[in-house]
């Protein structure tokens, strides 16, 4: 008698009992060739996390609910499984599957058992997997997108680890440890910095001005796009209190953003119907001196202090009182070691001098280097952001005023 693997009798059973339908039960197809690759580990293995560059989307849009939790992940998959893991563990421990990427990717993996798993958010917009008592034999995955692909498949790391999902991530991001303090929002300097809320999403900004907030570009617009319109700064917001608020009346994105030269120039300007930092005041922008960049590189500079929203502390602001100074690198980028995660973006990097707060830098992106130690964190410098400020007066940037319809010329 032949005896066939839980995998091939429910493929067999869904060819002899196949229904024509037009939306299949299951779109993906496991008996395909994996698109990039395929592994085989045991538990225990090194290295941890093991890791590939995949390509994230597909064609197919399909919604799946997973088989432990219930919950619903939807979707935009390849036909055939982007990578294929066959696991033995036999050595004991958990295994942990995840993906990182600046796209809003999905995780899809069926298991040994012809379960189907899928988690859409774990870590920001990174989902993540963890299967505690994993079952021998193949996994495959599939790495999608939340948005359509339309030919365009981002870039993605797919990571497996016998640690909790990120464990090692969180450890680069940190630079080994989280030195993060929850800071008391009503207080200066941290009063002047505040929750950045967008019609679809979320930033960090700090007043530059009266009325005046600088945040990041990539919260607004994207690939020459406004995606989300901003709606309200809450400066000092904390679980629901504030210092002050006011709602957004307009908003100027540097051309340079919009026509894709991302190095550089992801910043933006809010403008606030009310004048707020009237109230509780508001940092100046300014660079350094190249003897202040001397004295930094050396660790004799002042402390470069950082706060924002982080993901992971929900509705408080933490903030970092000294971060170590790397560089200003090529294409206005100052590299630093503040200890951020996805929500700071925006965020102002800033130093006290002569009782006034300076912004030296807004928290851009952080740069994936899973071959080295840590990753690698980037802000905007300041450079770029004064010379925009001179040249707001010309026609440069994508200026609005916000409301419901078409992008208008702001009067500002």
């Amino acid at each position: 008698m032949q005896v066939f693997s839980p995998r091939a009798q429910v493929a067999a059973a869904l060819v002899l009992g196949c229904v024509a339908s037009a939306n299949p039960l299951f779109a993906q197809d496991w008996s395909l060739p994996s698109t990039f690759g395929e592994i085989s580990i045991t538990g225990g293995f090194q290295p941890d996390p093991n890791w590939l560059h995949v390509l994230a989307g597909g064609e197919i849009r399909r919604e799946f609910p997973d088989a432990v939790t219930g919950n619903r992940c939807t979707g935009h998959f390849a036909d055939a499984p982007d990578f294929r893991l066959f696991y033995d563990p036999s050595e004991g421990g958990p295994l942990s599957i995840y993906v990182e990427s600046r796209d809003d990717t999905v995780l899809l993996v069926n298991t040994p058992d012809t379960q189907w798993h899928c988690n859409d958010d774990s870590s920001g917009l990174n989902p993540g997997l963890s299967f505690e008592d994993p079952l021998a034999g193949q996994y495959d995955i599939w790495v999608g997108t939340y948005q359509p692909s339309n030919g365009d498949y981002p870039s993605a790391i797919l990571s497996m680890s016998g640690e909790a999902p990120f464990a090692a991530t969180f450890a680069r991001a940190f630079f080994g440890e989280d030195d993060r303090i929850v800071v008391d929002p009503s207080q200066a300097p941290w009063n002047m910095i505040g929750f950045v809320d967008l019609s679809s999403a979320s930033c960090t900004g700090v007043l530059i001005g009266p009325a005046t907030v600088l945040t990041a570009g990539h919260c607004l617009a994207d690939e020459g796009q406004i995606t989300t319109l901003p709606v309200e700064f809450i400066a000092g917001f904390d679980r629901g209190d504030f210092v002050a608020r006011s709602p957004i009346s307009g908003y100027h994105v540097p051309a340079n953003w919009m026509a894709g030269e991302q190095e550089g120039y992801d910043f933006a300007f809010l403008y606030l119907t009310n004048p707020i930092g009237d109230q509780v005041g508001w940092m100046d922008v300014t660079v350094l001196s190249e003897a202040e960049i001397a004295e930094a590189l050396a660790g004799d500079g002042p402390d470069i202090m950082q706060a924002g929203y982080s993901y992971d502390q929900q509705g408080l602001m933490t903030g970092n009182l000294d971060c170590p100074f790397v560089e200003i690198g090529s294409q206005n980028r100052l590299i630093h070691q503040c200890d951020t995660l996805q929500g700071d973006s925006g965020s102002p990097l800033f130093i006290e001098t002569d009782g006034r707060y300076r912004v030296i830098g807004i928290e851009s992106h952080t740069n994936a280097m899973p071959r080295e130690e840590f990753d690698q964190n980037v802000a905007m410098y300041s450079e770029y952001i004064v010379n925009e400020m001179w040249a707001m007066a010309g026609q440069g940037g994508s200026t609005g005023t916000v409301g419901s319809g078409a992008m208008v010329p702001a009067t500002k």
